[in-house]
């Protein structure tokens, strides 16, 4: 649910990137460094599950169109066919230098993934306004960080930013030994990783893993970012069976499997998902809350 939405203050609601460098950083990920005048104007919002939508460039193109404003919102009004865009975790962003990188996963099929496995130096992308999920109270005492390789540079972040002796626990599903990372960290971090499984291979062990795991003692937060199908057994379990209340958790499902003959059949209940999800905002409910309502919507209609 992108919001490009301007206030009085606001310039546009988009930037142009171009490709300064290409790394392949294991196996299945690529980190591609982005630069520029626009880039260097970009403002992070500081939260380490940071995510913008990046638009390509169209066949026969060397960028994608600029965005146009309209009723205070920033979109391809009118724009046919409007360019392929992916959302993807901002995975480090310097204000000095004005270099921004997003780690891509690198597998065969799809526009993303087949575009960073050809990515070159002065290519040039297009991004909207962040938006993040990850919100952890200042009186939870741990955490349990749970990804497959799409969340993985979210929860990379995470690690990273965690003030010095912050209890943590990351179940990680990578495709291969390879893809495991290393990140540095003042927290107190403990590791399971699971090889070969999920990521669009094979089955994902990762709503297995969560059950598994015994949750330490006092206050906790769990985020979860993954496959669709698996963030809705990880929500119901954390929140009918353990009984966490919204604040202490944020499961996120971050692609689908057969995402497009999912999205032919989520058109003819677009409407009606979308009135459930607002009207639980403008009942006083919380973003969660109104994720929770439209998710079982798409549930109760075989989505």
């Amino acid at each position: 649910m992108t919001d490009n939405r301007i206030d009085g203050s606001a310039e546009k609601g988009y930037w142009f990137a171009e490709v300064v460098e290409v790394e392949q950083l294991t196996p299945h990920m690529v980190r591609v460094t982005f630069g520029g005048d626009d880039v260097a104007e970009y403002t992070s919002i500081g939260v380490p599950d940071e995510c913008i939508t990046i638009f390509f460039a169209r066949d026969g193109e060397d960028r994608p169109p600029a965005m146009t404003e309209v009723d205070g919102t920033w979109w391809y009004h009118e724009v046919e066919p409007m360019p392929e865009g992916r959302n993807y975790t901002v995975r480090r962003f310097d204000t000095d230098t004005g270099l921004l990188v997003i780690d891509f996963v690198a597998h065969e099929g799809g526009v993303a993934a087949t575009w960073a496995l050809n990515a070159s130096v002065g290519q040039v992308v297009l991004w909207t306004r962040p938006r993040s999920w990850y919100n952890i109270p200042d009186s939870a005492e741990w955490q349990l960080l749970v990804a497959d390789m799409t969340g993985l540079p979210a929860l990379g972040r995470i690690v990273e930013e965690l003030p010095a002796g912050a209890k943590a626990h990351a179940i990680v599903e990578v495709l291969e030994r390879g893809d495991i990372q290393q990140f540095e960290t003042a927290g107190d971090v403990t590791y399971d990783w699971r090889i070969g499984s999920g990521n669009g291979d094979c089955a994902s062990v990762l709503d297995a893993a969560v059950r598994e795991y015994v949750l330490p003692e006092g206050e906790g937060y769990v985020w979860f970012a993954a496959e669709a199908a698996s963030s809705r057994i990880v929500r119901k379990y954390i929140r009918k069976e353990v009984g966490y209340p919204v604040r202490q958790f944020e499961i996120i499902g971050y692609w689908r499997v057969n995402s497009e003959q999912w999205l032919e059949k989520y058109k003819k209940y677009q409407e009606e998902a979308l009135a459930v999800y607002n009207g639980a905002l403008e009942a006083g409910r919380s973003e969660t809350e109104a994720s929770e309502e439209f998710d079982a919507l798409l549930e109760r209609v075989g989505l």
